[in-house]
């Protein structure tokens, strides 16, 4: 009887023990510091969990309410207008807004909500985006996150009408 108990024993033991290249891979990630000017106001953190990344954002200095935010196809952020970040990241070269029939972009983020006197905080799985390799958001030119000095209206093309870009940061590869 230990003798045939042992004998069905052996695929589940081997199925737990595994070798070195069945292990996942090594989560990746990019950090943005967001910048209001010369002013840290806070960062960003890009995960790559296999089909998805997760966000984790912290800004400070923001007034009481709702503000647009958007991934932007370009890493680069001079100031003060941070038109250099370019427009937002659109590798199928859809239609603005996850409530636009024909949307959304790749970068378009929710709203950042930020109440009286504390740090806007969000956290967010993005399904369908890759950080590195093909078709990724770090490409030869990188990506920055971009925070609006309005509410994305999450439908009108090609910015839901957010207002002026307030907030910049460069995505960076975290070692």
């Amino acid at each position: 009887m230990q003798k045939i108990w042992a004998m069905a024993m052996l695929p589940l033991l081997a199925a737990c023990g595994g070798s070195a290249d069945d292990e996942a891979p090594p989560e990746e990630s990019v950090m943005a510091e967001l910048m209001k000017g010369d002013e840290k106001i806070g960062e960003v953190t890009l995960t790559q969990l296999g089909g998805s990344v997760a966000m984790s954002i912290r800004a400070g200095g923001l007034k009481s309410g709702s503000y647009g935010m958007h991934i932007h196809e370009t890493g680069k952020c001079e100031g003060p207008d941070y038109k250099s970040a370019g427009g937002h990241w659109n590798p199928g070269g859809k239609a603005h807004g996850t409530q636009n029939t024909e949307g959304g972009h790749a970068g378009d983020l929710e709203n950042l909500f930020a109440a009286t006197g504390q740090d806007a905080r969000m956290e967010r799985n993005l399904p369908g985006i890759t950080i590195f390799g093909e078709g990724g958001l770090m490409d030869d030119d990188g990506a920055a996150l971009v925070i609006h000095a309005g509410p994305d209206d999450m439908k009108s093309d090609p910015s839901g009408n957010s207002g002026d870009r307030i907030i910049c940061g460069v995505f960076n590869k975290v070692e």
